[in-house]
């Protein structure tokens, strides 16, 4: 039964129906040699004939299912291809939209069209970041290639928090670990797009304080994003993490943490949730030209805030 599995798997159903035809006959000779009494050569021959039928329909069966995930990938594949293509052609003109609407409003208009030209904006840029996160996506499915290199962590957080309070009202809060070694080696946009995913997300739902938090512990980095919203669903805890689910209505796009989950998962990190806060895990690698400074587990964490 393996062998004829096999034959089917490899050259097709066709084979695997002559493979079977063949195991069945000689098994069934097999069994009419060894066999003591003439009498019992009708039943030798019902047992070859029920053998290749069995192992008929195991090969049918399984040839369907084969031809089912094959058509399933082809399906996919052009469905991946159809979006990234589209994303990138939505791009040129969204663009225009949107700068052609910036400058109407610029111009001066009456407050009636300064309205319908600010919501055409506001969904504009909404379009905008749906298709820049599509075209992301488009490109993890790809196989885009991380191009890891020395990082410096804690500049590259206070980037993010300093662009988060921009546009938030919100209290924007950095604790730095002191044990986090001043180099370690990442993608540097890859782990650049996932903080900005996870606090953006933070910044939707904050009531007045968003904060990051980032630890050194043993071989890992650990960064926590928290708010004082009123974080997940109890159960979605998994769900949020899946495309195009949005839990809140507020205008996300549904990717922001599935890109992030996936953006971590290629540097050998994950992303979870809780305790009310989204955790991304990612590895200590250090430049292999500088030793990884490590201070004594008791010393205090360091705590930076932007206002």
């Amino acid at each position: 039964m393996l062998l004829v599995v096999a034959v089917t798997v490899v050259a097709g159903a066709v084979v695997g129906i002559a493979a079977a035809l063949f195991s069945a006959v000689v098994w069934g000779a097999a069994d009419i040699v060894t066999s003591k009494s003439g009498l019992s050569v009708g039943i030798d021959v019902w047992n070859v004939v029920t053998r290749f039928g069995v192992h008929a329909i195991v090969v049918i069966l399984l040839a369907a299912v084969l031809e089912a995930l094959r058509s399933a990938r082809e399906s996919e594949a052009r469905s991946r291809s159809f979006l990234a293509t589209a994303a990138h052609q939505l791009r040129t003109p969204i663009a225009a939209v949107s700068a052609s609407v910036e400058a109407l409003l610029v111009e001066g208009s009456t407050p009636a069209q300064e309205r319908l030209l600010a919501n055409l904006a506001s969904e504009a840029s909404r379009l905008g970041r749906l298709v820049t996160s599509l075209l992301r996506t488009a490109r993890l499915d790809q196989g885009e290639a991380l191009r890891p290199q020395p990082v410096n962590l804690r500049e590259l957080c206070h980037r993010e928090i300093e662009r988060v309070r921009q546009l938030s009202v919100a209290e924007c809060r950095l604790t730095v670990d002191p044990r986090l070694p001043p180099l370690v080696v990442l993608d540097p946009d890859a782990t650049s797009e996932t903080i900005s995913n996870l606090l953006d997300n933070a910044r939707r739902h904050a009531a007045s304080i968003l904060q990051l938090r980032v630890s050194c512990e043993r071989d890992r980095l650990v960064l926590e994003v928290t708010d004082d919203g009123p974080g997940l669903p109890a159960g979605a805890e998994v769900h949020a993490f899946d495309r195009f689910v949005t839990l809140d209505g507020r205008g996300g796009t549904g990717l922001g943490l599935a890109i992030a989950r996936e953006l971590a998962q290629r540097q050998g990190g994950d992303l979870a949730y809780a305790r009310k806060a989204f955790v991304l895990e990612l590895p200590v690698q250090e430049p292999p030209d500088r030793p990884m400074d490590r201070r004594p587990s008791g010393t205090a964490l360091q705590e930076s805030r932007i206002v």
